[in-house]
């Protein structure tokens, strides 16, 4: 397989501009015959190496199989790396990188000296990627760019209810059993949708003042203070 991936193979790099902070590789195995190429899947996956469908190329002229998923590209490397003569570099940059060793600049930097060798085929980028970061550093910055935005998101579009009327609004349907409706006309200062989210019902959480995101779903939470919340 890694002579085979040293001819007809390339590790892609996605141009995803939305995610500044890391650089997606993708094992291709390239091959016109579709029964040579359902042979390399069915030799990558009894591997446990989870692989793509068989797809076509972007001009139909060949069918390819592409290793996407993060642990199945590190396991193929790993496998392969002793056995690359002409791909040897890149897949060692690309496995580096992988296990948090180099930034992604230090990867995209031997993929271009690659390139001016002649052992790795020449791409024209429409996004430029600059990627200082190594992978733990780019998922890292990556889960506290969603924390803050969904934060923003929730304290812009999300209506707080006081704890005292998240407790009245729970005791009242929970235990007095009073209906949706009753609470919607007596709680006019809150949004249908927002009730629902008390009740723990919809998305099962809801934003209370000087506590936060609190989950809803457990019906026996009367005092805000006790939920899981964020």
């Amino acid at each position: 397989m890694a002579g085979y991936f040293d001819g007809d193979g390339n590790i892609a790099t996605s141009d995803i501009s939305n995610r500044p902070f890391k650089v997606s590789l993708s094992l291709i195995f390239t091959d016109q015959s579709i029964e040579q190429i359902a042979n390399i899947r069915d030799f990558l996956l009894r591997r446990g190496i989870k692989t793509s469908n068989i797809l076509k190329t972007s001009k139909g002229t060949a069918n390819i199989v592409a290793v996407s998923q993060f642990e199945s590209v590190k396991k193929a490397l790993i496998r392969m790396l002793p056995f690359l003569y002409k791909k040897a570099n890149e897949a060692r940059a690309a496995l580096d990188y992988y296990e948090g060793k180099t930034t992604g600049n230090d990867m995209l930097a031997v993929f271009r000296e690659e390139v001016e060798a002649g052992r790795r085929e020449r791409h024209n980028r429409r996004i430029i990627l600059d990627i200082p970061y190594t992978i733990i550093e780019g998922n890292d910055i990556m889960k506290k760019h969603r924390s803050d935005r969904f934060r923003d998101a929730f304290g812009r579009f999300r209506s707080k209810v006081t704890p005292e009327d998240f407790e009245r609004i729970r005791e009242e349907h929970f235990e007095q059993g009073k209906q949706l409706t009753d609470l919607i006309s007596k709680y006019t200062q809150y949004s249908k949708e927002t009730i629902r989210r008390v009740l723990g019902r919809d998305r099962g959480y809801v934003g209370v003042k000087g506590i936060g995101h609190v989950d809803t779903t457990d019906t026996t939470i009367r005092d805000p203070r006790l939920a899981q919340n964020s």
